[in-house]
């Protein structure tokens, strides 16, 4: 159900809502102009009004382009916006001031574009970064605010479009890109992958490392397949399902990690029930390229609790699902219209 839209200065190409602040969500833009070959973008955090359901601009800052965005906790007083640009720079914001970076480093050979990036879930510490030549590239957040160079090495011949690190093992990080290949690699000797995975028809866009399961390994792909993995046996696929558009970001759902939103291009946005392989939602009013999506960061352990009470008082699964999503907000961009929309299933 459509509550509130927003159009943007350049097309937007992801989006994540604040861990601590529920009404903020972060914005980033990217635009190409082919006559100077010039590129150039935005962030914006917006907050979201329930009552008048309305999407306002809280800080707007313009920058080379923003190819992805992430918010971090480094400790619990200091929450940070993270961005990756056109010009291969890593970001780091204060969520107070988007005026002036914290920290802005290269961290791609040549400023090439830097496409993604993740922080290390244990100690938000380190952070890797894919680019747009097929390189890796690992830095640490020093004590000081300082980004250190680590290691940056060659892993795929045409752009990488995502990266992760394992959740469960800080030497573990996963790679896709558009040669098709999902790689595995240990960080401690990066000169060839510890695993390759041929299984994908197109190129990689999304990689989920499940938080709970240490062996759970999600991935999407322009070849329209939302595929879930076993790290212990990756010949095959454990699920499949087609989702009818490239699968261009994938958000398993706070409370329930089974209930994943996903962005598939030209196919606009999706709730799926990996559990049970199914569609529950299809969200079509965006205009355009669907490319970023995050579910609300609610208050997770009073939702928890409420939903813990009705299960004991009606014991079905029904109830749990139809109860998270209900109560669920979901922000999401497309490309060339520039639109941003908050919605609920």
């Amino acid at each position: 159900m459509f509550q509130a839209s927003f159009l943007t200065d350049c097309p937007p190409d992801s989006i994540e809502w604040c861990p601590v602040r529920p009404d903020i969500f972060a914005c980033g833009t990217y635009f190409y102009n082919p006559e100077n070959t010039t590129r150039q973008g935005s962030i914006y955090l917006f907050q979201y009004n329930s009552s008048s359901k309305t999407i306002e601009v809280n800080q707007q800052q313009s920058t080379e382009g923003i190819l992805d965005l992430k918010w971090i906790q480094c400790s619990p007083e200091h929450t940070f916006l993270s961005t990756v640009s056109a010009l291969g720079q890593l970001s780091l914001y204060s969520s107070n001031d988007l005026t002036k970076p914290i920290i802005c480093e290269d961290v791609t050979n040549d400023q090439t574009i830097a496409l993604a990036h993740s922080w290390l879930h244990l100690t938000n510490h380190y952070v890797i970064v894919s680019d747009q030549q097929g390189y890796l590239s690992v830095c640490e957040l020093d004590n000081t605010n300082g980004l250190r160079f680590s290691q940056s090495w060659s892993a795929h011949e045409y752009e990488c479009w995502t990266c992760a690190w394992d959740k469960h093992d800080p030497n573990v990080v996963y790679s896709g890109a558009d040669d098709t290949l999902l790689k595995i690699w240990d960080i401690r000797d990066c000169k060839q992958a510890t695993h390759v995975n041929r299984k994908h028809t197109m190129g990689i866009c999304s990689i989920v490392v499940d938080e709970t399961n240490p062996y759970e390994l999600l991935t999407g792909s322009f070849d329209e397949y939302l595929r879930q993995w076993d790290k212990r046996q990756m010949t095959n696929p454990v699920k499949d399902i087609k989702l009818g558009g490239g699968v261009w970001k994938i958000r398993p759902h706070p409370l329930n990690h089974d209930l994943l939103l996903c962005a598939c291009m030209q196919n606009g946005f999706v709730i799926v029930d990996l559990k049970l392989l199914k569609i529950l939602c299809h969200y079509t009013q965006h205009g355009s390229l669907a490319y970023g999506c995050d579910w609300q960061a609610n208050d997770s352990i009073n939702q928890l609790s409420e939903l813990m009470d009705d299960c004991m008082a009606v014991e079905t699964s029904t109830i749990d699902t139809g109860k998270i999503l209900s109560e669920s907000l979901i922000a999401s961009c497309s490309f060339y219209d520039k639109t941003v929309h908050v919605w609920s299933q």
